[in-house]
């Protein structure tokens, strides 16, 4: 019988301060949201759904029978599609989805062009909705549920044009997606540097963070999850979309070996190849894997209970090892400076959040140790300006992590 499994938190150590932080956004938000990892074979499909009723499906498979599995679980159009790239085992099916459900808003993609038949009857579905997703475009789900593309084209580490056919899984759209607290990554397949393959995922880790799902990238292949990336988003769980038997070996032993270094419980929805793993860290469903939260406390995967990223109060370092000395000016416009001494040298990540709890914008910089600060402009993860209101924000450090609230007058 299959037993539920606690994370293990994984989140610097919070104060008294953060921890009502959490405790308050946990009580204004409404996030909820269903991800759907697909069946689809040796293929990638991901179906996300926001209890807004707003739909986003990450790829289509690589068939017509996409379709069923996507009106199994929603009826009328989508919203949103995201195409990571156009390998046929991820836009195979997508033309059917887009001609026979319907998108209201939008088909994303990479851009640029793809010289197969497949590639065409994509390109031709989407039409008018075709649109190119840009770095940082946050797609806002409704209900705090948001969609974020964390890198495109090579996130920075390839050149323009991008249209060598050889690097199409170097393009793929990185997409992190949000609920309150909950973090779920996918990229289609994205490489880690292994048998000729270009080194993508060592730059997103840092800017995914950490993660509760990865769904795995290149579907196990021996070319992704690197250690690199798994140290800097250190997921949970990790699912893994292969057939029953997988001809191309996926999941791929090497890369297999390094999710149980991360310890990361992996499920599949099938078997695939004959890797092996530790017998009491990986669940073979045998069809969709599906994913429930509400962005706070605690995620499923099929029944399973996880425990997120809670505050333990026994490893809370010394009060004086981090003070938070609040924002200057507050109001602003257009900046402030966010200001805290720190008892270490390191890294200090900043996080934005709406009185929804909804991250806003997050961002990263090293300093020493003593006063320190921080600038915030206003704008969003999209580098548009956010509207004047009321935004709370986080200030982790090695030493320690506190938030406050802070008000932009435009």
């Amino acid at each position: 019988m299959r037993r539920p499994h606690l994370a293990r938190p994984r989140r610097l150590a919070l104060g008294t301060a953060s921890l009502a932080l959490l405790l308050l956004l946990a009580s204004a938000a409404t996030a909820d949201v269903t991800i759907h990892c697909l069946d689809v074979g040796q293929a990638d499909a991901t179906l996300i759904v926001s209890s807004s009723g707003k739909t986003l499906l990450v790829d289509g498979g690589g068939s017509s029978g996409t379709v069923a599995k996507v009106q199994a679980v929603v009826s009328g159009q989508l919203d949103y599609t995201v195409a990571t790239h156009y390998h046929s085992d991820h836009i195979g099916g997508l033309d059917d989805v887009i001609e026979d459900i319907g998108v209201k808003t939008a088909c994303y993609d990479r851009g640029w062009d793809y010289s197969t038949a497949t590639y065409g009857y994509y390109a031709t579905a989407a039409g008018a909705k075709r649109q190119t997703i840009v770095d940082g475009q946050v797609i806002d789900l409704g209900d705090g549920v948001t969609v974020t593309c964390l890198g495109v084209n090579g996130n920075g580490q390839l050149s323009s044009p991008f249209d060598n056919d050889d690097l199409e899984n170097e393009y793929c759209v990185i997409l992190l997606v949000e609920c309150g607290d909950f973090d779920f990554f996918v990229a289609g397949d994205l490489t880690g540097g292994y048998g000729g393959y270009k080194d993508i995922e060592t730059s997103v880790g840092p800017e995914a963070g950490d993660i509760e799902v990865y769904r795995v990238d290149h579907h196990g292949s021996y070319s992704s999850s690197n250690e690199s990336f798994l140290a800097a988003t250190t997921p949970e769980t990790a699912i893994i979309s292969v057939p029953e038997s997988s001809s191309y070996g996926h999941p791929h032993q090497d890369t297999m070996d390094r999710l149980a270094a991360a310890e990361a419980y992996v499920y599949q929805t099938e078997i695939g190849s004959d890797s092996t793993y530790p017998a009491d860290m990986r669940t073979i469903v045998g069809g969709n894997v599906v994913i429930t939260t509400d962005g706070h406390g605690e995620y499923f995967i099929d029944g399973d209970q996880w425990a997120m990223d809670e505050p333990d109060l026994t490893d809370v370092p010394p009060a004086a090892d981090f003070v938070l000395l609040g924002n200057h000016p507050n109001p602003f416009n257009p900046a402030t400076e966010i200001r805290f001494r720190t008892a270490a040298e390191g890294p200090v990540r900043l996080t934005v959040f709406d009185l929804a709890g909804r991250r806003l914008d997050a961002r990263m910089q090293h300093v020493g140790a003593g006063e320190q600060s921080i600038r915030w402009d206003g704008r969003g993860a999209d580098g548009r300006a956010l509207p004047s209101g009321v935004y709370m924000y986080r200030v982790e450090t090695a030493s320690g992590s506190e938030g406050g609230r802070m008000m932009l007058v435009r």
